[in-house]
């Protein structure tokens, strides 16, 4: 039994050494890399992944007015809704994307 943990042990140890050795090499973060910061290091990826959150916000946000345009549209060729409703769907969402934008893009700064 003592043997079969030590060969396996063995074997494993031999297999990934090659493995760890060929790791690549992570991308330095959008504000620049720092030599030996590492505190620097984890506020300049934290500040990525939160401008990667607001985009996917905005998305969300961009999706959210096109279904509700879209959705305006089918109620138009239904009869049930009239253009003008449509057109103030689409005003309104377009303001509400500006809205969106302007807002992620003082968040930004503000990071």
């Amino acid at each position: 039994m003592y043997r079969k943990v030590t060969a396996t042990v063995v074997t494993f140890a031999f297999t990934t050494v090659p493995a760890m050795a060929q790791l690549p090499t992570t991308a330095p973060p959008t504000r620049g890399s720092t030599a030996g910061n590492y505190i620097q290091l984890m506020q300049d990826y934290a500040y990525d992944i939160f401008i990667f959150l607001g985009l996917a916000l905005a998305t969300l946000a961009f999706f959210a007015v096109s279904r509700n345009v879209i959705g305006a549209y089918g109620e138009v060729q239904d009869g049930k809704g009239t253009w003008g409703q449509l057109g103030m769907n689409f005003g309104a969402g377009v303001l509400l994307l500006v809205f969106v934008v302007f807002l992620l893009t003082e968040a930004a700064a503000i990071l």
